[in-house]
């Protein structure tokens, strides 16, 4: 049976997250706890806890991608399971309007497939520094938001420059010139 990777949502208004960086790879083995890969919020960084047992069999978001809570990241199972196409909802994820209400994936296309259960992460929460300021809106790495901070850059400003794109540290340099 294939199990769903969903980015879980760790802290009350956490609408995103950067995947860091995969610490298991397509087709490796994974068991209860394993650490699948790096998670980066605008909060903390955290390794995302394997849910399920199974081998890896896709990946569906890359290191460095931003997406939201309740993305499709991956999927386990047995190697003769049939995969399932992700992708429409996927898609549907990225396009859905943030409205701070704690949108639940629910509302998204259904799929034949069991949902990996990721619960939100109350422990971590609780662990966590104070939210900085920065716009929940704009869609920007973890990295961009801090590059911005600190070079006193107004992330509104950057995102004018860049409409449409999720910012990145990049953006923040050239834009501070």
């Amino acid at each position: 049976m294939i199990s769903r990777i969903l980015i879980p949502q760790a802290f009350e208004n956490m609408e995103e997250a950067t995947i860091g960086r995969w610490l298991k790879s397509e087709g490796e083995a994974v068991a209860l706890g394993d650490g699948l890969c790096e998670l980066i919020t605008e909060k903390t960084t955290f390794d995302l806890p394997a849910e399920a047992v199974g081998v890896l069999r896709q990946i569906t978001a890359p290191e460095k991608s931003v997406v939201p809570v309740g993305y499709i990241i991956g999927l386990i199972g047995d190697v003769e399971d049939e995969l399932p196409d992700v992708t429409p909802v996927n898609a549907a994820m990225m396009e859905r309007p943030k409205t701070g209400e704690g949108d639940e994936p629910a509302a998204m296309p259904s799929l034949s497939v069991p949902s990996l259960s990721v619960p939100k992460v109350g422990a971590l929460a609780a662990a966590l520094p104070a939210a900085s300021g920065g716009s929940s809106r704009l869609r920007a790495t973890p990295a961009a938001r801090r590059a911005a901070r600190e070079k006193g850059v107004d992330l509104e400003q950057v995102a004018a420059a860049n409409p449409g794109k999720v910012l990145s540290e990049e953006d923040v340099a050239k834009f501070a010139g």
